[in-house]
């Protein structure tokens, strides 16, 4: 599967009716060729923005480990579950692996792009131009970094396609409150983005699968089918009872 590489980030401050907005900028490159002239922009809220490095620092340190141990669970216990478990899913093509081959690049808006990217060679293989996220709020229930912990997972905000030229073509409001798509299959290897069970709770990459998966659905409904979200491997047994670090 070709790998992305993020071409630009940019950090923008402006200044508007007394308040200061943090924009950031991802453009996509090499999963599509770039005379296809598709691109992928994200806008953060000043919260998420000012705290987008803690939150990136922790994802990919989790994510790491995850690649490395089986496990990204900071429990003891459950890590040596997940490590076990993991051995039996072998032909899971996790989701972080998948989209972001090289750990160093996974960051918030690198997944959010190549999310977008991956889910548009399916649906909208034809589209030219930008697709725009304004993310206000993101919460993920147990997640590292307090600011976004939240008594549920879910991200708000709004999606807009433009034309070439700039045009804004369709643009929704929408909030994404995380539905958990739970397989029992130990290898899978279908077209939604497999994560690890406890993710749900710890980590960013399955609400924001979720986000996407809406956006794209509001701006394509006819194009639902070929639109996929996460998918959340269970390694645990029917009857272990599931605890998450806060």
């Amino acid at each position: 599967m070709p790998e992305f590489s993020l071409r630009r980030l940019t950090l923008a401050l402006s200044f508007g009716a007394g308040a200061m907005v943090f924009a950031i900028t991802a453009v996509a490159q090499d999963k599509v060729p770039e005379s296809s002239g598709v691109q992928v922009e994200a806008t953060f809220s000043k919260g998420l923005a000012r705290r987008m490095d803690s939150i990136n620092s922790i994802e990919q340190s989790l994510e790491d480990r995850f690649r490395r141990t089986g496990s990204d669970d900071r429990s003891a216990i459950r890590s040596s579950i997940q490590r076990f478990a993991k051995i039996r899913t072998y032909g899971t093509e996790w989701a972080g692996e998948r989209l972001i081959p090289d750990v160093e690049d996974y960051t918030v808006a690198n997944l959010l792009e190549a999310l977008t990217m991956d889910n548009l060679q399916r649906a909208a293989p034809q589209f030219k131009g930008t697709i725009h996220y304004t993310i206000k709020t993101m919460r993920v229930s147990s997640h590292p970094v307090a600011f976004l912990t939240g008594a549920n997972s879910y991200i708000s905000g709004k999606v807009e396609m433009l034309a070439p030229d700039g045009r804004v073509l369709k643009k929704e409001k929408l909030t994404a409150n995380l539905v958990v798509d739970p397989s029992v299959d130990r290898s899978y290897d279908g077209d939604k983005y497999a994560f690890v069970e406890n993710d749900e709770a710890n980590r960013v990459g399955p609400t924001l699968a979720y986000f996407v998966e809406q956006a794209l659905e509001d701006l394509w409904p006819n194009k639902k089918k070929e639109i996929e979200g996460p998918i959340i491997i269970r390694l645990s047994g029917p009857n272990e009872q599931i605890r998450f670090n806060r």
